[in-house]
């Protein structure tokens, strides 16, 4: 009487600090107030010395309850697996407990504890181990129930968190699940030879059927895991390019049926290859993962983004025209054209945006994703942004892949060759320098200028072997005609991908060198659009280009995304004014003030002033009187071999100085 007396007392303070642990510590309150009112129930049946086993089945159970609750606010996502694992488990250890003659009480404490641990996918807490532990000992019997009211009054006030649980299929869990298949069947078994009460035998085949669901259960979730897999991109999350031909395929059998329109965009990055060549693909892929969320959220809900591969992703609006996705290319490049955060610097990209339009361009998706493919390229070459396709361009399409497969080999057979285009003193008419410009002898389609296949050597791996090639080809041609007497500079042209090049520098360095070439008489010249890929990156290369002793010219100035800030930031020694605005002098004075104020803002700044595109007297006049320094242009001459660049040097030379209205100059 007295033990009872003390351990009803005992598992009135068990559940005491339960509701304790409720009121004080606040959290997981469900919880700990069924495992309260399990020992309640204990507490009473000592208590008031109850007879039968009722009352302890109904605080095992209560207790159970409670535990489970706890997994269920511990564990971030309790699936469809986790719950017909505990059920195998508590259904198989409480048949093998009555088999093995244990009351109900204990069975169900049994069955509790192998239930909990299996619902916790096997990665139960601490807090949660001391109270499973609590709970076989309250199945033991009414003399250990005091030391079960403490395991779980202690449980309750252990520190616990919210933790991811283990994994579904794993050799624990395989192991878990034959061994609760095993007890099912191993008595299954012998309740055919020997008694077996009904009690067990059922648990069995609860334990048998659930097993079944779980392994059919199983074969159904890794069916769509591996669709999932096939259909995903694993590096961004995006659909794959297959996802995106089956949503597609939907899309343009629906817009079939309804005859409404739909737009496929094609979004290809720019300069992404130079980033990677720079900064390593980890910082590649960093961006990468940075656009799929950045792009979502310009889309509807009907839209669909998918990556292609590479740096390529893929829009489908459904519906949409040619309006909607000539906006939506908009937005998406504005979107892209905010810097991205890699590696603690911050990194611009561009990118061009190819459309087509269903059923205007083609009724399938594998034709909507050529042409698409065909405007990409349009829009890279012509440097718009983006383009609609237009049937016309497939020429062009098929023409570039025929070139793609033949630069590697051009650059190695020879067949790239540099023209010089003459520069000359705004006043005097002297020749000071020229520009070095790439050209391609196509052995079958003779010679292609560099809108041809500059832009494929941009989007292929050939970026910097071409300004190797470059650099060393003028200054071995220009440094040859130094030596024959001509006083002469020479200019060459750097892409993206360089200034993003540390060793950029070290490696003119060394080509400077290797033809004893003076540094003062090489330019580089570089545009807008080139710098702003990365302006920090950039102005520590072209200082390092500066220390060697190269000047740098900004190319191109007011016709790429033209900010005074790359004046301000940038330590450059010419501006060249883009041919937009110098073309259009004798024609419109809005272009004749635009150049006359870059003329005097570069003048303030200290900077030499070149003019390209000099067509006619009327332009040159003018560009003397507002205080240009060197003129660039057809009027003056168009771009030679070095074969004949020489003897029109020599007439050029023959007479030193032009005054207004002097004839035209020497033509080749």
């Amino acid at each position: 009487m007295v033990f009872d007396m003390f351990a009803g007392v005992v598992l009135v303070a068990g559940a005491a600090a339960s509701v304790a642990s409720v009121l004080v510590v606040r959290r997981y309150r469900p919880a700990w107030l069924l495992v309260a009112a399990g020992l309640a129930c204990a507490a009473a049946a000592e208590l008031l010395d109850a007879e039968g086993d009722a009352a302890a089945t109904v605080a095992a159970a209560l207790v159970t309850a409670g535990l489970v609750w706890l997994v269920l606010r511990q564990h971030s996502d309790v699936t469809r697996l986790s719950w017909l694992d505990a059920a195998m488990g508590a259904s198989s250890s409480a048949a093998l407990a009555v088999a093995l003659g244990a009351a109900a009480t204990p069975a169900v404490a049994i069955g509790g504890v192998f239930g909990v641990i299996a619902l916790s996918r096997w990665r139960p807490q601490r807090g949660l181990i001391v109270a499973l532990v609590g709970l076989a000992v309250l199945g033991a019997g009414a003399e250990p129930a005091p030391a079960a009211a403490v395991l779980l009054g202690v449980a309750a006030w252990l520190p616990s968190r919210r933790r991811e649980p283990g994994p579904e299929f794993s050799p624990l869990v395989l192991t878990a699940l034959l061994t609760f298949a095993s007890i099912a069947l191993g008595l299954l078994t012998v309740g055919q030879f020997a008694e077996v009460s009904d009690v067990s035998v059922a648990l069995a085949i609860v334990t048998v059927l659930t097993g079944m669901a779980r392994a059919g259960l199983t074969v159904v979730e890794r069916l769509r895991e591996s669709r999932h897999q096939a259909l995903t991109d694993d590096l961004t999350g995006l659909g794959n390019r297959r996802y995106l031909v089956d949503r597609l395929d939907a899309a343009v059998a629906a817009c079939e049926a309804s005859g409404d329109e739909l737009a496929l965009l094609l979004v290809d990055l720019d300069g992404f290859k130079e980033l990677n060549d720079t900064l390593g693909h980890h910082a590649g892929d960093q961006v990468l993962r940075q656009i799929g969320p950045r792009l979502s959220t310009l889309l509807r809900g009907e839209d669909t983004l998918a990556r292609l591969g590479g740096d390529e992703f893929a829009v489908v609006l459904t519906p949409g025209d040619e309006t909607s996705a000539s906006a939506a290319g908009l937005r998406l490049r504005a979107a892209l054209e905010r810097s991205f955060e890699v590696g603690g610097i911050r990194v611009h990209i561009d990118a061009s945006v190819g459309i087509a339009i269903f059923p205007h361009h083609s009724r399938h998706s594998l034709g909507l994703l050529q042409r698409a493919d065909v405007a990409m390229y349009e829009a890279k070459r012509m440097r718009t942004g983006h383009e609609v396709y237009l049937p016309e361009r497939d020429r062009h399409s098929r023409e570039r892949l025929a070139l793609v497969g033949e630069l590697h080999a051009a650059l190695k057979a020879g067949e790239l060759i540099l023209h010089y285009q003459p520069k000359a003193d705004v006043r005097t008419g002297a020749v000071r320098g020229v520009e070095a410009l790439v050209r391609w002898q196509h052995p079958q389609r003779g010679l292609l200028g560099p809108s041809h296949f500059l832009p494929l050597v941009e989007q292929s791996e050939l970026t910097r072997s071409l300004t190797a090639f470059v650099l060393d080809r003028a200054l071995a041609e220009i440094a040859g005609r130094q030596r024959a007497g001509l006083a002469l500079s020479v200019a060459v042209n750097l892409g993206p991908a360089d200034l993003l090049d540390l060793e950029l520098p070290s490696e003119i360095e060394h080509i400077l060198g290797r033809h004893d070439f003076d540094p003062a008489d090489l330019r580089l010249e570089v545009s807008e659009d080139a710098v702003v890929a990365d302006l920090e990156r950039t102005i520590e290369v072209l200082g390092g280009l500066r220390r060697i002793g190269v000047p740098i010219a900004l190319d191109d100035f007011g016709a790429g995304r033209s900010s005074l800030v790359h004046l301000r930031e940038l330590v450059i020694d010419e501006l060249k004014i883009d041919r937009s605005f110098v073309m259009r002098l004798d024609e419109d004075e809005r272009d004749a003030a635009i150049t006359h104020s870059i003329i005097d803002l570069g003048r303030r700044l200290g900077l030499n002033v070149v003019a390209e595109g000099v067509q006619s007297e009327t332009a040159w006049t003018r560009l003397a009187e507002w205080g240009c320094h060197e003129v660039q242009g057809h009027l003056l001459g168009r771009p030679m071999t070095i074969a004949e660049l020489e003897p029109w040097l020599r007439a050029v030379a023959r007479r030193p100085t032009r005054p207004p209205g002097a004839p035209a100059w020497p033509r080749v």
